[in-house]
């Protein structure tokens, strides 16, 4: 429904993580804030999130974790090749260790701090996950009196005097059109990967691209900013997160939980391109987005396992800690079950097969018998001399039945740049 009143201090688009905590820091300031909602519910791609970034909190000190903001800013600016702004990323650094401990104090919980596979112990794992802290937010900015209104879409911003003065909204169920004044405006509409044409914009290899989002990351706020005369700088980068499996049926959160996907990505013990050639260090996938990256070299790729992994995953444990979330299982007791489920549905991203000669000639892999002989024997040295993987991390593939899991890449959200114009301020 339309928001109650037409007139605010500050007006919020956006009902994810971010425009959450927004919303409380408004309420704390006794701002009269209204958050627009174009979805039916709130937290967006909030509600998965695993954790928040944070520097010098509390928990850290506790955990004797110590970081040079200076280094880490200089890491994060090569790692995006200079394209993320250096002001603002030290900014959100400089501030990320008290905004934990803010969260903290409105009663968000954390389970641990620490590193996401081979990166920097900045990760504040939630407990529950981005759901439980979406509900403290809503409940802490309900206490301040913060408007809520979902079903409403932001539509234009307005302008008066080279200001924004406001903004055009509709409300989604009726198709009514409604003008509000604003004080502020707040774009906290999150990416653009619910938006076919802006991926086609960034990106050729759409087809292989999987969004793994709540389906409403459709670049308003992007957009609504150009439209107000915002410096179109940058798209912004997508993040490619890592392996997912190629489904071409099913909507990829379908595999969110699977255990399956695990053993494919973050257990993997051997790729390969559509010729059957290994091409990488599995490892990669200690970061989702170099994984991402390396999948799209080639022009199919599938992980290759056999039942010796199956049973050592099932009943014995992990190879390794999955690198890409803050909760590893112990072990992937339901990989049996779900394998067994997939080949009875003819699931078209798994193959088994008795031997390898017969996996290379169902999927036509035509160099994979070659390919896993001269993996076995590197795992039988101790030294991966191909492309460097840890050698406690090196298993051979030998044991049939044998399976290959065909895998595109989880494109999980993506967020734009723009210098503002000075119609932008506000």
């Amino acid at each position: 429904m339309f928001p109650k009143k037409t007139d605010y201090d500050l007006v919020i688009v956006g009902g994810g993580l971010s425009g959450l905590a927004a919303a409380v820091a408004a309420g704390e300031k006794k701002l009269a804030t209204l958050v627009l909602e174009k979805g039916r519910t709130l937290g967006g791609d909030g509600n998965y999130v695993e954790g928040a970034m944070g520097v010098d909190s509390t928990m850290q000190k506790d955990a004797g974790i110590s970081i040079d903001k200076t280094e880490l800013l200089q890491d994060e600016l090569t790692y995006s090749h200079y394209e993320a702004s250096a002001p603002h990323l030290k900014k959100l650094i400089d501030a990320s260790g008290a905004t934990i401990d803010w969260l903290q104090s409105l009663g968000v919980t954390f389970t641990k701090v620490g590193p996401q596979g081979k990166s920097w112990p900045t990760i504040h794992t939630f407990e529950g996950g981005g759901h439980a802290a979406i509900e403290k937010l809503k409940a802490k900015a309900d206490e301040y009196g913060v408007e809520f209104a979902t079903s409403v879409s932001a539509q234009k911003l307005l302008q008066a005097n080279g200001h924004i003065s406001g903004l055009a909204v509709k409300n989604e169920a009726t198709g009514q059109y409604r003008d509000l004044r604003a004080q502020n405006v707040l774009l906290a509409t999150g990416g653009y990967v619910d938006n076919p044409e802006l991926i086609k914009e960034r990106t050729p290899f759409v087809g292989r691209l999987l969004t793994v989002s709540d389906g409403k990351s459709t670049g308003d706020g992007m957009q609504l900013a150009w439209a107000a005369g915002a410096q179109h700088y940058s798209m912004g980068a997508i993040q490619y997160g890592g392996g997912a499996i190629y489904d071409r049926q099913t909507p990829p959160f379908v595999h969110m939980m699977s255990q399956l996907g695990v053993v494919a990505t973050q257990e993997a013990i051997l790729w390969v391109n559509e010729r059957g050639e290994r091409f990488v260090n599995e490892d990669v996938n200690d970061n989702m987005c170099h994984a991402g990256g390396a999948i799209l070299t080639q022009s199919r790729v599938f992980s290759i396992f056999d039942q010796a992994a199956v049973d050592h995953l099932a009943n014995v444990g992990l190879f390794k800690e999955v690198g890409n979330s803050p909760v590893s299982p112990d072990k992937l007791d339901k990989l049996p079950g779900e394998i067994e489920t997939d080949l009875g549905k003819h699931a078209s991203y798994l193959t088994k097969a008795d031997s390898l000669e017969e996996l290379a000639t169902k999927l036509g892999l035509a160099k994979l018998p070659d390919t896993v002989t001269r993996y076995n024997a590197l795992v039988d040295t101790g030294a991966d001399t191909d492309f460097g993987k840890d050698k406690t991390y090196l298993t051979a593939v030998s044991d049939g039945p044998f399976y290959a899991v065909e895998l595109g890449v989880g494109m999980a959200c993506a967020w734009v740049a723009f210098e503002s114009a000075t119609t932008m301020k506000c």
